[in-house]
């Protein structure tokens, strides 16, 4: 049975407190096997995170550690930074090619991703996360921080009190160099770091390898993202402050291409909000949302356009000024007619959006297949 959740006022407590009850917490893996599940298509943030608290727990005595995920690592500067930190990733659908870890732990997540299967029976026993929640999640220790950037700050901290690292060892180096690149990544290269972020970034810059760091920065453009992008400019509507697109099928290993095509967009000077979306794999309906209106929360705003699922859980999610949506085609997948397909999607999609603007009456053309 899961312990009752160990919630601390994290804004007052100390850090030496709080990595000392994160490090209790990983007490009870000692000698065990722990699983750190990554949710989702894994971003350099959680990336990160992952490694580091893999190299805490490996410090606490914790057997065995295994970071796994369950979607692909479809943004190619991710898997430029797992190729070139040489990081141990596993990719499971199944508990059971794993061996059945004795715990799991989650970073930059607060629940675990529905795909991973059979793994409701093995107790949660670390959330940390900077990500608002809906309802209070349940591990043995939670670190919920609002007022961080990126996860990797609240790693950052821990290292610092549990196992800081020594910029003569190669393995220090790789984990502060996916650190600053997660901090990096998710503050949108610090514009939107908060003191803390930049605190953390002062800590683990004189150990993490610089010349990786820029070969990891690099922020090349695919050819397929540039292709995505064009179709969302050809689809590109328009109204008042508001942009939304529609890109038509994107592969599962290419789904990041949507986000690019909305970083793009949101550049336009005449608008400060934007939603790109498609159809992914052919199975579900994936959307991410661009933002520079402080009066637009990304996941309230996603949540009342598209609504939840059978067990309440939000198609959508987000922070301060991006979020992203993932809703299954269900019965729309028997079309068989692909352009016929899209049709229905994108004009399902434009009337969700056209109705958060109060405009759900407004005729929008739609573009057939793409």
């Amino acid at each position: 049975m899961t312990d009752p959740v160990r919630r601390l006022p994290f804004t007052t407590v100390a850090p030496e407190a709080r990595a000392k009850t994160f490090a209790d917490a990983l007490g009870a893996a000692k000698g065990k096997h722990l699983c750190i599940a990554l949710r989702g298509h894994p971003d350099p943030d959680g990336i990160a995170c992952a490694v580091a608290q893999a190299h805490i727990a490996q410090r606490l005595g914790v057997a065995r550690t295994t970071i796994a995920y369950c979607h692909e690592l479809s943004h190619r500067e991710n898997r430029a930074l797992v190729k070139l930190l040489g990081l141990d990733l596993r990719k499971v659908k199944s508990m059971k090619e794993i061996d059945y870890p004795d715990f799991l732990a989650l970073v930059d997540a607060h629940d675990l991703d529905p795909d991973y299967t059979d793994a409701d029976n093995i107790e949660v026993l670390t959330i940390v996360d900077h990500h608002r929640v809906q309802s209070p999640p349940k591990a043995r220790y939670v670190d919920l921080r609002y007022d961080v950037g990126a996860t990797a700050t609240i790693f950052v901290e821990y290292l610092q009190e549990l196992s800081p690292l020594d910029e003569e060892a190669e393995e220090d180096r790789r984990i502060a160099t996916a650190l600053m690149h997660g901090l990096a990544t998710d503050t949108d290269d610090f514009m939107l770091a908060r003191p803390t972020d930049f605190r953390a970034a002062a800590q683990i810059a004189e150990v993490c390898d610089r010349d990786l760091l820029a070969d990891l920065s690099r922020r090349l453009i695919a050819p397929t993202a540039m292709d995505v992008i064009a179709r969302a400019l050809a689809s590109l509507y328009v109204r008042r402050n508001f942009a939304m697109a529609g890109v038509g099928f994107v592969a599962e290993t290419e789904r990041d291409t949507i986000a690019q095509a909305a970083d793009f967009l949101v550049r336009r000077e005449d608008i400060d909000t934007v939603v790109v979306f498609g159809i992914v794999s052919e199975k579900f309906i994936e959307g991410s949302l661009r933002t520079h209106s402080p009066s637009v929360d990304p996941a309230v705003w996603l949540e009342q356009a598209f609504g939840v699922d059978e067990r309440g859980k939000a198609y959508g999610g987000g922070r301060r000024d991006k979020g992203g949506f993932r809703i299954p085609i269900g019965f729309l997948g028997r079309v068989t007619d692909r352009q016929q397909l899209w049709g229905l999607v994108e004009q399902a999609a434009r009337t969700a959006l056209l109705k958060m603007l109060g405009d759900e009456n407004a005729v929008v053309p739609t573009n057939g297949e793409r």
